[in-house]
C-alpha cells in the first residue's frame, strides 16, 4: 500500500490511541476491582487513572476527527480508510472508538434533543466520497489532457 497517503498515518495514530484508550481503562476498571462496593470513585489512585482514562478518550476523539478532516489521495487509502472504520465497528464498540458528532461533524455536546446528529459514518463517506470524485476529476483532466497531447502530435 501507498504509505505516502497522509490517510494512512491518520489511521495508523488512531489505531494506536484507541488501544491506549482500552489500556487506560483497563487500568482503571483493575484499580476498581481493588476496592470495596462504591469507595472506588473517592480513592485518589482510582481518580487518577479514571482523569488518565478520560484524557485517552479525548485524545482518541481528537484522532477519530482526524480521520474526517483528512483527505485520502489514493484510491488504496480511500479503502484503507473504509475498511478501518468497518472493521472497528464490527469488532468493538463504536461509541468507545468513535465520538458522537452533531450534524456538522463537531464532537456532540450538547443535550438537547433539537440539535441534529449524524453517525460518524456519514462523516467517513462524505470524505471518502469527496477523494473520490476529486481523484475522478483528476482523472479525468489527465485524460483530457493526454488526448489533446496525442491529437496535436498526430
Amino acid at each position: 500500500m501507498n504509505t505516502d497517503d497522509p490517510i494512512i498515518a491518520a489511521i495508523e495514530a488512531h489505531r494506536r490511541a484507541y488501544a491506549e484508550t482500552c489500556a487506560a481503562y483497563e487500568r482503571r476498571n483493575a484499580v476498581e476491582d481493588e476496592q470495596a462496593a462504591g469507595e472506588a470513585e473517592s480513592d485518589p489512585q482510582w481518580i487518577a487513572a479514571d482523569d488518565a482514562a478520560g484524557e485517552a478518550l479525548a485524545a482518541q476523539d481528537d484522532l477519530a476527527l482526524k480521520l474526517l478532516e483528512t483527505q485520502p489521495t489514493t484510491i488504496a487509502g480511500a479503502a484503507a480508510l473504509l475498511t478501518y472504520y468497518v472493521d472497528a465497528v464490527a469488532t468493538t464498540q463504536p461509541e468507545i472508538v468513535f465520538p458522537e458528532l452533531d450534524g456538522k461533524g463537531r464532537p456532540f455536546e450538547s443535550k438537547s434533543i433539537d440539535v441534529p446528529r449524524r453517525d460518524f459514518a456519514y462523516f467517513i463517506v462524505r470524505n471518502v466520497a469527496a477523494a473520490l470524485n476529486k481523484m475522478a476529476a483528476a482523472g479525468e483532466a489527465f485524460e483530457q489532457h493526454h488526448h489533446r497531447s496525442a491529437a496535436i502530435k498526430a
